[in-house]
């Protein structure tokens, strides 16, 4: 009887915790997610594509390392752009976290991992044309409220990339992952 009242007590806190993640970064209650539900991680390379300088692409499994060939990481003064969220960033994020935090855990499974919300997305710009581009999101595994805590979330990549690398959970945060300049774009604040 004892073990389930501290499962429910246990249950019940991180509920309370995993709400508030984007509130206490200086967000509201209104979301910022322009993600539709269905929409699927693609590749971008081909004559059609971006480049990488979109949503799209898939996990990064190079433990966020740069590719060869990418464009230098932005240095000197930074240039930072709030961007609208493309419609296909949702399935990438999902499939980049999925990498990490799915890692070695057989319950966890693809289909579970929820669509992210109040999702910002932008890039920063340096003075010596390095670019990189930054996603923040609530995430996290269905049925599973201790994943969804600790947010929002960070991933990144630069413009030469096709895969997204998950940073991590900021803990509420957000300047510790993101550039400054990017969070006060974003209408946020690093307090």
């Amino acid at each position: 009887m004892n073990k389930m009242i501290v499962r429910g007590a246990t249950l019940a806190m991180a509920l309370c915790l995993a709400s508030p993640a984007l509130v206490a970064c200086g967000g509201d209650s209104k979301s910022d997610d322009k993600t539709e539900a269905g929409s699927t991680a693609t590749s971008s390379k081909g004559a059609e594509g971006s480049g990488g300088t979109d949503g799209t692409g898939g996990s990064d499994t190079n433990g966020g390392a740069p590719a060869a060939g990418s464009s230098p990481k932005p240095k000197g003064s930074l240039k930072a752009v709030k961007l609208p969220v493309p419609g296909d960033l949702s399935g990438a994020l999902q499939d980049t976290y999925f990498a990490v935090a799915g890692k070695g855990d057989a319950k966890r499974k693809r289909e579970n991992v929820m669509l992210p919300k109040h999702v910002l997305f932008g890039k920063v710009t340096g003075a010596n044309g390095g670019v990189q581009f930054y996603a923040v999101g609530d995430i996290g595994f269905k049925n599973d409220p201790v994943s969804q805590q600790d947010g929002p979330h960070v991933w990144k990549k630069d413009d030469s990339q096709n895969s997204w690398s998950y940073v991590g959970d900021t803990g509420g945060a957000l300047c510790g992952k993101v550039p400054a300049d990017l969070v006060k774009a974003w209408g946020k604040s690093c307090n």
